[in-house]
């Protein structure tokens, strides 16, 4: 187990160098605040899709359809007990600062962080398995999720059912389905432009952090409960719900990676749009994703270690 610690911890470093990579561009000015949130659009629209399709493609042969339904349904679970663990937290908060708290507790950077570090452990397998959680979270994350934020209102279901990443996975599970495997001609640029997921997305991260003064990260106290719900409390909930299902090694352990990751990205995005405190957003993505270069490896050593 200590060794599969060191192990992971070793590729999250790799991560949080081009994550200060980003922080320095930010910082120099090289990648604006614009030029971030474009960024995040080819990632949501161009490189998700491709690297979900890709990633299918890849496994067909090596995974079974059975296994990605089972994904599916942990990913459910998994999410669910995200949102019911976070919601005795922030109570006293100002509405619109709890609402979003909450939010940032419930929901994984599970696209940006866990994807990444899915990638990194388990190869093609683990994309295939974390696009299963992705979709789960994309359903949780435009229903409850907006809610959650907005306080009331209408709910965001077709964002939730359509959007590139659902699209995508319908994609590659029609073809990986009927074993169809798409002409080199069309495999060969979306390989490519999967490739740029984990780059761009840390680079991203990495410019969201640079806009906050580092003495203003830790001077929030409700980040530190924050912290110890999203990266300790919620993935020891999950880590006990996933055990006694006994799943396959790889889908279990791809849950939990996502499942233990740093508050969502969506937390800034998604207040900017509905009103949330996008600075305390910031903020909360910012410091979880910085503690979480501890708390990441650590789950992940115990998925290799009990499942």
């Amino acid at each position: 187990m200590y060794s599969l610690f060191l192990d992971v911890l070793g590729k999250v470093v790799i991560l949080f160098l081009m994550i200060l990579a980003g922080y320095a561009c930010g910082k120099r000015g090289l990648v604006t605040d614009a030029g971030a949130k474009q960024i995040t659009s080819i990632l949501f629209w161009v490189v998700t899709p491709s690297l979900t399709v890709a990633s299918l493609q890849e496994t067909i042969g090596k995974v079974r359809f059975s296994e990605l339904l089972e994904c599916g349904g942990l990913s459910v679970l998994c999410v669910l007990a995200g949102i019911l663990v976070s919601l005795p937290f922030f109570r006293r908060s100002p509405p619109e600062k709890g609402g979003l708290l909450r939010f940032a507790a419930a929901y994984s950077n599970c696209g940006f962080m866990g994807l990444p570090l899915a990638q990194a452990v388990l190869g093609d397998t683990g994309v295939a398995y974390a696009a299963m959680f992705i979709s789960v979270f994309n359903l949780f994350c435009w229903t409850h999720g907006v809610a959650s934020i907005r306080g009331k209102g209408r709910i965001e279901l077709r964002k939730a059912l359509v959007n590139p990443g659902t699209c995508g996975l319908a994609a590659g599970l029609l073809l990986f389905a009927f074993s169809l495997r798409l002409p080199e001609i069309l495999l060969a640029p979306l390989s490519y432009l999967a490739d740029l997921n984990t780059p761009l997305a840390m680079l991203v991260i990495g410019v969201y952090i640079a806009q906050i003064p580092l003495r203003e990260l830790f001077g929030t106290p409700e980040l530190y409960g924050l912290s110890a719900a999203r990266l300790l409390l919620i993935p020891a909930v999950c880590f006990f719900i996933v055990l006694p299902f006994h799943a396959d090694r790889a889908v279990a352990t791809t849950v939990l990676v996502l499942s233990s990751a740093p508050a969502a990205a969506n937390t800034v995005m998604l207040g900017a749009q509905l009103g949330g405190d996008t600075v305390l957003g910031s903020k909360a993505v910012a410091v979880t994703t910085l503690f979480s270069a501890l708390t990441m490896p650590l789950f992940a050593a115990l998925a290799g270690a009990f499942y």
